[in-house]
């Protein structure tokens, strides 16, 4: 596991509670302008908060597609956007 890797997966433990008033998802952005993916965990709990998890660059695409593996085994809904 990468060090990029290993930091998104702790962060996404970090602020990933299951609770049932609160919904998550995952947003995933692919960044043009800085060639990286960002990973952000969405927490709706009466607003919508943003949780940063870490990026990836473009030419890692094995790292970004394990990490993304991981992520989505807790089965959250996840969205991606580009810019």
């Amino acid at each position: 596991m990468t060090d990029n890797e290993k930091h998104i997966v702790e962060a996404f433990k970090r602020y990933y509670k299951k609770s049932p008033r609160n919904s998550y998802s995952l947003l995933v952005i692919k960044d043009r302008f800085h060639d990286t993916y960002n990973f952000y965990l969405e927490e709706v709990d009466g607003a919508t908060y943003s949780h940063g998890l870490g990026s990836i660059a473009f030419d890692a695409l094995v790292e970004y597609k394990d990490t993304l593996r991981k992520l989505l085994d807790n089965k959250l809904k996840i969205e991606y956007r580009g810019f």
